[in-house]
């Protein structure tokens, strides 16, 4: 697996274009592009993640959680852009934590998996990821936003 700094250095700086374009409308049904602004700094930072949607609701797993630090702007809730499918979107996002919070992040990975069979396939109960986990939820504002 690809660490953080290939990601983060690497992968995103490719796939953001992508996703804000004409490409996003096939790629953005798995992946999603996500601007939020440093909570010390102000300053804006993109990141890919994968995800699954529940109406107005966007659940994406944080990979390697515990090695990456930029889901931390997000502990407090926070208005972000997203691209969903070619889609920009306002939305308000927050960290979900499984070990601080068990009861939404079961409901945020059971809605991922219903939508992501393949990750179900982890060792290990669902129950026991819960306490590990830490996913965003975004909830997206009811209609795509035309200015990109």
């Amino acid at each position: 697996m690809a660490g953080p700094w290939i990601t983060n250095r690497v992968a995103d700086p490719v796939l953001a274009p992508l996703l804000r374009g004409a490409a996003g409308r096939w790629l953005g049904r798995r992946l999603l592009l996500m601007r939020y602004h440093g909570r010390r700094t102000g300053r804006p930072h993109e990141v890919v993640v994968q995800y699954a949607r529940s109406g107005p609701t966007v659940w994406a797993i944080v990979g390697r959680a515990e090695r990456t630090t930029w889901w931390h702007n997000l502990q407090a809730p926070a208005e972000v852009d997203v691209w969903l499918a070619g889609e920009r979107f306002r939305a308000r996002a927050v960290a979900v934590v499984g070990a601080d919070q068990p009861a939404e992040a079961l409901r945020g990975l059971l809605a991922y998996l219903a939508q992501r069979p393949l990750a179900a396939r982890a060792p290990g109960s669902v129950e026991d990821a819960v306490t590990r986990v830490v996913l965003l939820r975004v909830d997206l504002q009811a209609e795509p936003d035309e200015a990109a």
